[in-house]
């Protein structure tokens, strides 16, 4: 199945043109419960109206069996793997146990959901996408900046920038030109994820690493890895997943600029679009934004 599918169904129109972004080797992977649902159908709007991977095939990781009894979600899908056995034995005692904020446990749980992407996979490539988030443009350029790396990801925004010439950080974010800070960082709501690390031996060995630290999430893990096997990382602009809350510390001219060239806007943290009445919705692109690919979502909400 794919995004297509639910074009052909009449409850997505998908728009293929020239700038479409395709990969036919390929799949699309989204790691979430019943909660998230409704985002997951957003973000498919979203890439449906760009044309972004919209033939490619869906793997969809959760802990919720009740998942598939969703019919958008079971349409979109070529497979939905629930948690199970010892994935599911060790993935939930590194949320409780390997993180600093063990209280989080139930949200960590869906956080290192995403590590079940590492397995044998139908194509020799995969692109995972957490559902907070929107495509708004190709991906072609994130999928092409490493071709032979085996992770691909985009920095995690570093606190500094709220502090230090904020304006010319972020336009540096989204031109892919990082600090020290943000070298090694990484935000794991994008991960471009080659056939090396597809598989049960990375798996064991990605969490037997975390078995034995402390860091503060999920991707800090992940981050700690990646900074001792360097050579396994690349680092793409900022453009392929730029974090909503320090995109509204910018200026209103460096707003705009940024947000005209963003492909991926990514609403990490607690204040989501679907739930964020601290501002009127005109004075807000970014959350009028979401209401549209909203809109543009009806038929399959």
């Amino acid at each position: 199945m794919s995004i297509y599918s639910l074009h052909e169904k009449g409850l997505l129109d998908v728009k293929e043109t020239g700038n479409a972004t395709v990969s036919p080797d390929l799949t699309l992977a989204f790691a979430f419960d019943r909660g998230y649902a409704e985002c997951f159908k957003v973000m498919l709007a979203s890439m449906a109206e760009h044309g972004v991977l919209c033939r490619n095939p869906i793997v969809i990781y959760t802990d919720d069996e009740q998942l598939a009894n969703d019919p958008i979600v079971a349409m979109a899908a070529d497979r939905i793997s629930v948690l199970a056995g010892d994935r599911k034995s060790m993935l939930y005692t590194l949320a409780k146990d390997n993180v600093k904020r063990p209280e989080r446990a139930n949200w960590n749980r869906g956080t290192f959901l995403k590590w079940c992407i590492f397995e044998k996979q139908e194509t020799s490539k995969l692109l995972f996408l957490d559902v907070d988030m929107l495509t708004l443009g190709s991906l072609k350029g994130l999928l092409d900046a490493y071709p032979n790396t085996p992770l691909v990801t985009c920095p995690q925004f570093q606190q500094s920038i709220r502090t230090e010439n904020t304006d010319a950080q972020l336009k540096s974010m989204l031109e892919g030109n990082f600090d020290n800070k943000h070298k090694n960082r990484i935000n794991s709501g994008v991960m471009l994820v080659n056939s090396e690390l597809l598989n049960h031996e990375f798996f064991n060995e990605i969490t037997q690493f975390a078995s034995e630290r402390i860091s503060i999430h999920e991707q800090g893990l992940l981050s700690e890895y990646f900074t001792k096997n360097r050579n396994m990382l690349g680092m793409a602009s900022s453009r392929y997943n730029y974090q909503d809350s320090y995109l509204r510390m910018a200026s209103e001219s460096v707003y705009t600029d940024i947000l005209a060239n963003i492909s991926v806007i990514h609403y990490a943290g607690s204040v989501k679009p679907w739930m964020d009445t601290s501002k009127p919705v005109e004075t807000m692109p970014s959350i009028s934004i979401w209401q549209h690919y909203k809109k543009l979502a009806s038929n399959v909400l």
